[in-house]
């Protein structure tokens, strides 16, 4: 998949485009972002971009040289994933790497390594790539792959070219649902709110027990009472406590909620992502105003940030379930 067919991350694609054509690639780089936005994707498209054997490409890879089909297939000898083992990326694994350096590339002019959840290096392993990276040579690329720099040592990270990747539009993601996983369009819109910008997250999201979670989490709202507490509590408690868990569901409830505000300011639901919710949706827009619709998605975006702070996950729930106008 050359630089051409990568959906999204244009700004960080000119970049990397920019530095092949003049030919001064950096030593080490810092892919950030989001899990699942095609970081290690596009660490692996610069790699393949640098290596491609047919010089008439544009600052990009042909995708069908040898070259670009080893590295695709990561089995190209001078290019290496080190990814975590367990918990933590060890030391073992970083000495691998210090000791390949020492050796000429066998096929390529560059050896490239791309590090994956760097983030999750140890101790000691982090102190061996800082001196990689203290003592660069130009025979060798680091790429760290993380979605936690702020777990990164800042030494580490002062001596990379940083690279920022936002979370992709929903347009592009529903795009590459539908283009590339043949998904009809309706569930592509829905996958993509669900996401949070995230492919990976759209794609894990395409399972049978998310579409019944995601249904029996409205069926909920359908029955809440804003009087009972009981049904509000059930709210509260459904969302569960695992993280992932959490959010994906704040995410549905903030989708519900954008389909009850445009369906207040325009009368229609033809725009919904919650399709098969409409008369729902309808009935939330007449018994709520515009501004209790509003207030509710800055409840719940509100929640959400709470939950990524690690607060306490049920008093947090319950307060937000108890915020929310029905």
């Amino acid at each position: 998949m050359p630089f051409r067919h990568v959906y999204g991350h244009e700004p960080q694609i000119q970049i990397l485009q920019k530095t092949l054509g003049k030919k001064r690639t950096a030593h080490a780089y810092l892919f950030s972002g989001i899990s699942a936005i095609g970081k290690k994707t596009l660490a692996l498209e610069f790699i393949k971009a640098i290596h491609c054997e047919k010089t008439d490409m544009l600052n990009d890879s042909c995708g069908e040289c040898p070259s670009c089909r080893k590295i695709q297939r990561q089995s190209h000898p001078d290019v290496f994933v080190i990814e975590p083992n367990g918990q933590y990326i060890r030391i073992d694994s970083i000495r691998q790497m210090q000791e390949r350096t020492t050796c000429r590339p066998l096929e390529a002019k560059q050896r490239a390594f791309i590090i994956d959840d760097a983030d999750r290096m140890n101790e000691q392993s982090a102190n061996a790539l800082l001196k990689m990276l203290e003592e660069p040579t130009a025979s060798n690329m680091l790429m760290l792959v993380t979605s936690r720099p702020y777990s990164l040592p800042q030494t580490i990270i002062s001596r990379c070219q940083h690279l920022r990747f936002n979370p992709l539009s929903m347009d592009a993601v529903a795009r590459f649902l539908v283009s590339e996983k043949t998904i009809n369009e309706q569930d592509a819109a829905l996958l993509a709110v669900l996401s949070g910008g995230s492919i990976g997250s759209a794609l894990e999201l395409n399972r049978e027990d998310m579409i019944s979670y995601r249904t029996d989490l409205i069926n909920i709202l359908s029955a809440i009472d804003g009087k009972d507490s009981f049904s509000v509590i059930h709210l509260a408690s459904f969302l569960g406590q695992k993280k992932k868990e959490i959010m994906r569901g704040l995410n549905i409830l903030n989708a519900f909620f954008r389909d009850v505000l445009v369906c207040k300011e325009t009368g229609e639901n033809n725009r919904a992502i919650n399709q098969d919710s409409a008369s729902l949706i309808a009935a939330y827009a007449r018994r709520l105003s515009g501004e209790q619709i509003l207030q509710n998605m800055e409840q719940i975006e509100k929640t959400g940030m709470m939950i990524e702070q690690n607060v306490n996950k049920s008093l947090t729930l319950e307060a937000m379930a108890f915020k929310l106008n029905y």
